[in-house]
């Protein structure tokens, strides 16, 4: 299991309050620095998720009605993203809240983000009080009455507590890995917003199977990532690439988290405990297969 962060009486952790925020300002901030202040709206996004810039009016909206009274961040989930096309957004919506990029993923792990959008509403007390994909009007209620210092319910006190379980993968010292870290809607959901992203998906997919055929030594394992996937969308995966190796959800996000995997497709080479290679291009493979071949 992973480890869980224990919450005081339906508040956040320290260990959560006090997790940097790195705005693109330079500034960086806490939750820390609003507690007992007042309330905090997160919000996470990507540029290529469609409901996210389907929302972001409402967003600006938010800021603009009750940026006084509410600390409102938006942060950019740093998967397939990068400043230029946060800028991008930002200056086609006019966006003037803080904004940071969740570089190495600590954010996304720590307020345990299962899929974008997704809004985080806590009161000046630390306490979560909203938890959501949907710009929906009970956030609206919620934030109007926090606004105004309204009590509002807390969620219970695990809200943010993560109890998936880790990829059952055990590595030993004399053997040679390839993890694929991959998504299994990136081929489809992206093929009009991201066309290149998408291609590189599926050539990236295509690739490895042959590879896991010609390189029998290494024990290969796919890596889904756990964003808008269940079982089903996994199976349904590997039938349409015919995938023959093991290849999981990563449900707790420990493997994409620890190995910073901020991009997917993704290949690393493990040897020894320590990764001896990680590329994100797989139209041009001979760096790939001496790789593969010399380890």
């Amino acid at each position: 299991m992973t480890k869980s962060v224990s919450l005081y009486a339906n508040g956040l952790s320290q260990v959560h309050l006090d997790i940097p925020i790195n705005l693109l300002s330079n500034e960086v901030v806490t939750l820390s620095d609003f507690k007992d202040e007042k309330p905090i709206y997160l919000k996470f996004w990507a540029t290529w998720c469609q409901p996210c810039i389907q929302e972001m009016p409402h967003f600006q909206n938010i800021q603009q009605k009750y940026g006084d009274s509410i600390k409102v961040i938006g942060i950019n989930i740093g998967v397939n993203d990068d400043v230029q096309a946060v800028n991008k957004i930002i200056n086609r919506f006019g966006l003037s809240m803080p904004m940071a990029i969740d570089s190495n993923g600590d954010l996304v792990q720590a307020f345990r983000m299962m899929g974008t959008p997704y809004h985080l509403l806590i009161n000046k007390n630390g306490n979560v009080i909203h938890q959501g994909h949907e710009a929906s009007e009970i956030l609206d209620k919620k934030i109007s009455l926090v606004s105004q210092d309204e009590i509002v319910d807390s969620l219970d006190a695990d809200a943010l507590v993560d109890e998936q379980v880790d990829i059952n993968f055990k590595m030993v010292s004399d053997e040679r890995y390839a993890l694929f870290f991959t998504a299994t809607w990136c081929d489809w959901y992206l093929k009009d917003s991201r066309p290149k992203m998408s291609r590189s998906c599926v050539i990236a997919q295509e690739k490895i199977n042959q590879l896991n055929n010609e390189f029998s030594d290494v024990i290969w394992l796919g890596v889904a990532s756990r964003l808008w996937t269940g079982v089903e969308e996994l199976l349904s995966y590997k039938k349409k690439y015919s995938v023959k190796y093991p290849m999981e959800i990563d449900q707790s996000n420990r493997l994409f988290h620890q190995y910073g995997i901020v991009e997917f497709p993704t290949l690393i080479l493990i040897e020894n405990g320590e990764v001896v290679f990680r590329t994100i291009n797989f139209d041009e493979d001979k760096e790939l297969r001496r790789s593969l071949s010399e380890h």
